[in-house]
């Protein structure tokens, strides 16, 4: 007799990546808000810098601003986390590829 896996298991696995999944989404749009913020804080110091009649001061000030934008928005485009399983799946499948050039190689020079 086949005995069927209980019900109670089946629902705290889905509830698990349930929340799992509620948790990176809620994380994806902390990230998108953090853009938008920074993006708008970038068209701002823009908008700035075309006024006439700067300081140098008042220029490089802003310059520096808009630098310092640019690389936290670029910081929160790219995750390295992101890059976790593409970089795996290279080395895994790259080094699969090499071990079997090498058999491969070995049979041919028979």
């Amino acid at each position: 007799m086949v005995s069927l896996p209980s019900p109670d298991h089946d629902w705290q696995g889905f509830d698990a990546a349930l929340t799992q999944l509620e948790t990176s989404v809620e994380m994806l749009r902390q990230r998108f808000e953090r853009v938008r913020e920074l993006q708008a804080q970038q068209a701002q110091v823009e908008e700035q810098l075309k006024v006439p009649g700067l300081s140098a001061e008042d220029l490089r000030q802003l310059q520096e601003r808009l630098q310092d934008l640019e690389l936290q928005l670029e910081s929160h485009l790219f995750d390295w986390r992101s890059l976790r399983e593409p970089f795996w799946q290279a080395v895994r499948f790259g080094g699969l590829g090499i071990l079997l050039g090498w058999i491969l190689h070995a049979i041919a020079n028979r």
